[in-house]
């Protein structure tokens, strides 16, 4: 009796390794930039398989003692139950990534990911079948031995003989697009949306914004999933998206037996996706940049005088960002500390983190001012304030009357700012105003982590991907309308068409047709070049 009562820990470790494995076969299958040769895959299996027997068959373990609590038999073989809740897991989580990563894998990719989610059900039904057969020959420790030989072969065998289809990013060089008619004003603003628009823009607080909303067209920019900052900014200034251009997550993870390239993507998990890689081996690198130009640096190849101030993204040396410094706290005009100030005064803990975004945007546009002033056709920057205050004080309650006031004097920032670049531009210049996301207010689920002491702090996040803006202006963009809707990837191709130029072949999004004057689409043929 005692023999069998020992087996239990062995059968969760037989089936914790087999979900280990079935990690590194997501991991790969998220990852096709990276070789995946055969060398590779087993070098891997034994590290993932004991990691796996840690860490999900230590879970496994409880709920078998719990079965075997109920069943009342401390005798009970179950390594068949055990697997198939390791398979099932190891099915809906590539489903889940499947679904979750529509834009960041190509469709072969995904279509062997969605595959895989198919096979490990059918595993679930072998492991099953497989134990049956087993318990009727009696359960003889050879064919037990055999049996956890089996469930764990089983992912390295398809990993094998169906590898992942290799995907690298498109490689494109920053060619010559042509000489636009008129100058391009792009300025990215975090922490704007429809909620922002709708609710506190008005000739008050923020006429800047309530002018081009008049003067121009807006709409709700939807992002690809799952939030990824830095890819988000990035589909957004060069067309195209993350499977293409290569920026997926803020973090790369190098494994030891894989050198050569980081991996890019981790698959989503409920337990965080960091904890999926075994053993803490993998160093965490700078993931490699975007292989997709910018459109500032293809105009910057026609000859256009260009200036990128601190748009985010991962950029190699083939692009240049201009130079800035942060403005001091004690450079601000005195009723803007002072009002500040007062504001921030009852958070001493959020205050910092606005202050350096008020910093930072003075720095930038100060930047961009000066790139306008010396002729710049071409002026791309990011702004942040607005976030950095909503982020951590925004008004969810009617009682947040503080709040609301330090929301509100970011949101006036924002406009003063987007007011002197928009004088500096000139009346005659294409204006782009770009949120790729927004803000939303937490969750049942992060509520519920809350209330265990686990969940964030914040007021506002992007973490569930809710819809940014677009708001257009200038030259053969439709009056005082509001489109139904656009995607990142739209932005670059909408801008090429308002600047008379053509679009790229590797851009993946198109025009936005309703935010266009229709005279304009009249006059003007698309085109389209490398």
């Amino acid at each position: 009796m005692a023999e069998r009562q020992g087996w239990l820990w062995i059968d969760a470790a037989a089936a914790g390794a087999a979900a280990g494995v079935l990690a590194e076969v997501m991991v790969f299958r998220l990852n096709p930039e990276v070789s995946q040769h055969a060398t590779a895959v087993l070098i891997g299996a034994p590290l993932w398989a004991t990691w796996g027997a840690l860490g999900f068959g230590l879970p496994l373990l409880a709920l078998g003692a719990g079965l075997r609590a109920l069943r009342r038999r401390r005798d009970l073989w179950l390594a068949p139950e055990l697997t198939a809740v390791a398979y099932l897991a190891a099915a809906v989580i590539c489903l889940v990534n499947a679904d979750l990563h529509e834009f960041l894998l190509s469709s072969v990719a995904l279509r062997v990911l969605a595959q895989d989610g198919v096979a490990w059900a059918v595993g679930l039904a072998l492991a099953l079948l497989g134990g049956a057969a087993v318990r009727r020959a009696g359960a003889p420790t050879r064919l037990r031995v055999a049996f956890a030989a089996a469930i764990i072969a089983l992912p390295l065998a398809r990993m094998l003989l169906q590898p992942t289809p290799p995907g690298s990013p498109l490689e494109v060089a920053a060619r010559p697009i042509g000489a636009p008619t008129q100058r391009l004003l792009v300025v990215g603003v975090d922490g704007l949306d429809a909620a922002v628009l709708l609710g506190r823009v008005d000739d008050t607080r923020a006429p800047q914004l309530a002018a081009l909303e008049r003067r121009g067209c807006w709409g709700p920019l939807t992002p690809h999933r799952p939030h990824l900052r830095r890819s988000a900014w990035t589909s957004t200034a060069v067309g195209s998206y993350p499977g293409r251009h290569g920026v997926k997550s803020k973090r790369g993870w190098l494994l030891p037996w894989l050198p050569g390239e980081p991996l890019r993507l981790l698959p989503w998990t409920p337990q965080g996706s960091r904890l999926i890689l075994p053993w803490g081996l993998a160093r965490e690198v700078t993931p490699p940049a975007a292989s997709v130009p910018p459109l500032w640096e293809r105009l910057r190849a026609s000859g256009v005088p260009t200036a990128a101030v601190d748009w985010p993204g991962i950029w190699g040396a083939t692009v240049t960002l201009e130079p800035w410094r942060p403005a001091d706290r004690q450079d601000l005009e005195p009723a803007v500390r002072s009002s500040l100030e007062w504001a921030l005064e009852p958070f001493p803990e959020q205050a910092p983190a606005v202050w350096r975004a008020v910093g930072g945007d003075r720095g930038r546009v100060a930047a961009a001012l000066a790139a306008l002033e010396a002729g710049a056709g071409d002026v791309w920057i990011h702004l942040e304030v607005l976030s950095a205050a909503r982020t951590g004080l925004e008004p969810l309650k009617p009682r947040h009357t503080r709040e609301r006031e330090v929301v509100e004097l970011a949101l006036q920032l924002t406009d003063d700012h987007l007011g002197a670049l928009l004088a500096a531009a000139g009346d005659g210049a294409t204006v782009a105003v770009v949120a790729p996301y927004g803000l939303a207010p937490p969750t049942p689920w992060e509520r519920l982590q809350r209330l265990l002491g686990i969940g964030g702090a914040w007021r506002v996040s992007p973490d569930t991907n809710p819809d940014g803006v677009l708001l257009l202006a200038g030259p053969g963009v439709a009056t005082g309308q509001r489109f139904a809707g656009a995607r990142l990837a739209d932005v670059a191709p909408t801008l090429c068409y308002l600047l008379g130029l053509p679009t790229a072949q590797y851009m993946e999004g198109g025009l936005i047709v309703d935010a266009i004057a229709p005279e304009f689409l009249s006059a003007h043929a698309l085109r389209v070049a490398e």
